[in-house]
């Protein structure tokens, strides 16, 4: 993207090549890694990055960007794009400032095809592999709601009486079984510790009330160009897409 360009809402699609993780975890340590995963963020806002990239020596890496974090010391090569009003980072390689391999490697990625596959790693497996926080980026699961429990399955919870029908509706099936059977742990019916191992399933950081109070809200309902699925999230949410996982 051209210096001054913008995503549509400052969103976008941000996928890491299996390349530039096995980098990170092998080079960068947990601090800098934060400090890696902040520069990376800034992409939604800024998605020109430093500089536009192009034929240097034996590479040609026209059309691509990159960025420096951590006080300059690592290089980070990328593509943004917008396909059809929606965002995408792809995240190409990682590599020292120094040590200008980074382009030839970069080069070499590009050139065997690999990204056109989709076997990228999105951001949000990423972040689980590096052990980073969603929470500090702003990508708390929260915001996200998968495919509902079935009719059935939300029927039987309500005749039981374990939870009312509005709540049981806005539950996924792992979280409403995982109700069910937390239901009956005492002994006796007990709905506090039911909706308690529903909520577990959902994020540790939110509360019951935002939760569903999220889940009753619009999805955000973009495209994304790379998993080609409809990203999942509340509508209007900050940065990244993210697709039924």
């Amino acid at each position: 993207m051209q210096p001054g360009e913008r995503f549509p809402d400052d969103q976008a699609e941000l996928t890491f090549t299996t390349e530039s993780i096995d980098w990170l975890i092998a080079n960068v340590n947990v601090s800098e890694r934060e400090a890696v995963f902040d520069t990376i963020a800034g992409l939604f806002t800024s998605p020109e990055g430093k500089h536009r990239l192009s034929n240097q020596a034996k590479t040609n890496l026209v059309g691509f960007n990159t960025v420096e974090a951590c006080q300059r010391t690592y290089r980070i090569i990328f593509r943004a794009k917008v396909h059809e009003s929606v965002g995408s980072i792809e995240i190409i390689t990682i590599g020292l400032r120094r040590d200008g391999d980074v382009y030839a490697e970069a080069h070499d990625l590009i050139q065997s095809g690999k990204l056109s596959e989709t076997e990228q790693t999105q951001i949000w497996d990423a972040l689980k592999l590096l052990d980073e926080t969603k929470e500090r980026l702003g990508l708390e699961d929260w915001d996200y709601f998968e495919d509902p429990a079935p009719v059935g399955l939300v029927k039987a919870a309500v005749a039981a009486g374990i939870l009312d029908e509005d709540t049981a509706k806005l539950l996924t099936q792992s979280e409403l079984t995982a109700a069910m059977s937390a239901a009956w742990e005492s002994g006796e019916l007990d709905t506090q510790a039911a909706l308690a191992a529903a909520m577990e399933r959902v994020a540790a950081s939110a509360t019951p009330d935002r939760v569903f109070t999220t889940r009753r809200a619009p999805r955000c309902g973009a495209l994304m160009p790379l998993a080609k699925a409809i990203c999942i999230r509340a509508k209007g949410h900050a940065g990244a897409h993210r697709a039924h996982r």
